[in-house]
């Protein structure tokens, strides 16, 4: 599995060519947009926006237009998913039977927005999607594949929808639908698909079926803590989404313990099922990536550190240690600013005072760790001095520092 990821997105544009939403594309590993399985393409995009890219690195104040299967139109997983970011586009060979009607009806009355993707006008589509009209918002036509005559005499039955003309490659083609009173426009002609490439962190896929299970079974809540510590790929994803979620409590966040209390079970085992359907979970040992080494690396020395010296309130500081080495590397890893970060969750003073300041004991382990990365010993040396430790006693974590650097 590749390092990194590639995300492909196109704006969708107003009249006056502002940028409303983005329809985001499915690539694989190398870049190619070929799959079979609609529902894994899916959750692949969505597990891309809200655990690896993040939320405002891909969308920002527009919407994220996506296409659904109808399979995941039938799961939990569409209900614990942040509302107010996407636009979920019906394509037009999903079949809306009775499930998949009520199922719908549910989300619009929860404040889903849906769009009707590649519509058209005939009997068979009608008669397919016709029940549902009055759950959609959006209506979009391929612009290639239409008979604008046709959608002349029958514009009617969109009547009170938001209409999106997609695939434009020319002028005439613009101004034809604009004069038919479409008011989104999608194409070449307004712009190119744009594709970026960002470093990947994924979990071991039997690490996120284990803690699935866990929820499932009511495990207290100490013990998926610990199997989330064991997992720093998918903790640091968990750090990703809960920015996402609407109204989520940051107040103070104190540790991943109080993250995962905060988010609860079942969204918690939701979410954990998209990254099951959207497979970017490891099923065997490979080499591990840089930044996986980085972060299990930073949390080993950091509570290591603290492990040899006498301070109160230790097993608070160990969860707070751990937190402070996650989100020390999200600027590296997923492109955020410190700024950002802190402002995203609204942390803990001690953990902000570490992040920012290098503050307290928490300042004090991280900036030893990072001096440990970097090969400044000199400075290593005069931050253990605060600690009344010399380097005769990390020299466990020091060798262990150094053979992971080698990995």
């Amino acid at each position: 599995m590749s390092d990194t990821l590639t995300m492909a997105k196109q704006p969708i544009v107003d009249l006056n060519n502002n940028t409303i939403g983005y329809e985001f594309f499915y690539r694989d590993d190398q870049g190619n947009r070929n799959f079979t399985d609609p529902r894994f393409a899916t959750s692949s995009v969505l597990v891309n926006i809200l655990n690896q890219v993040g939320v405002d690195n891909s969308i920002g104040d527009a919407k994220a237009f996506i296409n659904i299967s109808g399979d995941l139109l039938l799961t939990d997983i569409m209900a614990n998913l942040p509302k107010d970011l996407f636009v979920f586009e019906l394509s037009a060979d999903i079949h809306m039977g009775n499930k998949e009607i009520a199922n719908l009806e549910q989300l619009h009355k929860k404040g889903y927005i849906f769009a009707l993707d590649n519509a058209r006008f005939d009997e068979n589509y009608m008669s397919n999607f016709g029940p549902v009209l009055p759950f959609i918002r959006y209506v979009k036509f391929d612009t290639v594949q239409t008979d604008i005559e046709g959608l002349y005499e029958h514009i009617t039955l969109f009547a009170s929808k938001i209409l999106i003309a997609q695939k434009i490659e020319f002028q005439e083609v613009f101004d034809a639908y604009k004069d038919l009173g479409f008011q989104y426009f999608q194409g070449y002609f307004i712009a190119d698909i744009h594709t970026t490439e960002q470093n990947r962190l994924d979990p071991k896929h039997l690490g996120v079926i284990r803690i699935f299970n866990m929820l499932q079974s009511a495990y207290r809540i100490d013990d998926i803590t610990k199997e989330f510590e064991r997992h720093n790929e998918l903790t640091l994803q968990l750090l990703q989404y809960v920015k996402s979620i609407p109204g989520f409590d940051k107040s103070g966040t104190p540790s991943i313990q109080e993250i995962i209390k905060r988010v609860g079970t079942e969204k918690l085992m939701q979410w954990l099922m998209l990254i099951i359907y959207s497979r970017s979970s490891r099923t065997v040992e490979t080499t591990k990536n840089q930044y996986s080494i980085l972060i299990q690396n930073r949390i080993d020395t950091m509570l290591g550190i603290l492990d040899k010296i006498t301070v109160d309130n230790k097993e608070t500081l160990v969860g707070q240690a751990r937190l402070v080495a996650l989100l020390s590397l999200m600027e590296d890893i997923y492109d955020v600013e410190l700024s950002k970060t802190l402002k995203d969750y609204d942390l803990d003073s001690a953990v902000e005072g570490a992040l920012i300041g290098r503050d307290g004991i928490l300042g004090n382990l991280l900036a030893i760790a990072i001096t440990i990365e970097d090969g400044n010993f000199a400075t290593m040396q005069e931050l253990l001095e605060k600690l009344n430790l010399k380097v005769e006693d990390i020299e466990d974590i020091l060798n262990k520092s150094l053979d992971a650097s080698k990995a």
